[in-house]
């Protein structure tokens, strides 16, 4: 990855680790990756070049059922997760917003002729 790591706002506020520790060498990732709102996903998929989209992908997909297994220990509420744990969530949800474009293997993040994101109403709790 070549861009400066900055920690997630949430990190700041939280003197634990920015993920849990089987999953700290994906704290470079989270600055701009771990994104808990669907809305917020979506916008990021869709403004962010597919190559770089590929990246991130490429990078954390392959921790998903590591992910999912850890999830499995924790209570099934993500509103409920520690600070570390929510960031790990919001990871696992942005790359699985990003394997759309990938797994479709698109030449871009979106697909021109679709329903326009902005119009595009999100709803609890989703957003």
């Amino acid at each position: 990855m070549t861009s400066v790591v900055t920690f997630h706002p949430q990190a700041k506020a939280d003197p634990g680790p920015v993920l849990p520790e089987a999953f700290a060498d994906l704290a470079p990732w989270v600055a701009h990756w771990s994104i808990r709102t669907e809305k917020g996903r979506a916008e990021k998929r869709v403004s962010t070049p597919i190559e770089l989209l590929r990246e991130f992908h490429a990078a954390v997909s392959p921790r998903l059922e590591a992910m999912f297994q850890y999830f499995n220990t924790l209570p099934n509420d993500p509103d409920a997760l520690a600070p570390p744990d929510a960031r790990l969530y919001g990871l696992a949800q942005m790359v699985l917003e990003a394997s759309a474009p990938i797994d479709l293997q698109w030449d871009t993040p979106d697909i021109e002729d679709v329903f326009p994101l902005q119009r595009m109403k999100f709803h609890p709790p989703s957003i």
